[in-house]
């Protein structure tokens, strides 16, 4: 449905695993079984932030608007709603890091 902008968010995708695993890498961490869970989150968020710009573009060319401004307007306008998930997802982290218990 996204055509070639769906192509280029799913190479972004791959990028963004390889730069993560990359980044473990030269660290030298250990992946357990909560950073593997960890990173298909990331991946999650990563497929729904670009789900909301496309469908803002969507909106914005049936609107009328040029390609460029239906590109800027969409990013713009899904941008807070990113941020407010984002920020959502980072305060449910904290507070599991501060009060997760060990093992059950």
């Amino acid at each position: 449905a996204y055509g070639f902008l769906g192509f280029l968010a799913n190479i972004a995708l791959a990028v963004h695993v390889a730069m993560i695993v990359g980044l473990l890498s030269l660290l030298g961490a250990t992946l357990t079984l909560p950073g593997i869970a960890g990173i298909v989150l990331t991946i999650g968020m990563a497929v729904d932030s670009n789900v909301l710009i496309y469908e803002r573009i969507r909106e914005e060319r049936r609107a009328g608007r040029s390609v460029i401004q239906a590109i800027d307007t969409g990013f713009s306008k899904a941008l807070a709603t990113i941020v407010d998930s984002n920020v959502t997802s980072l305060i449910a982290t904290v507070v599991l890091f501060y009060l997760g218990t060990g093992p059950v």
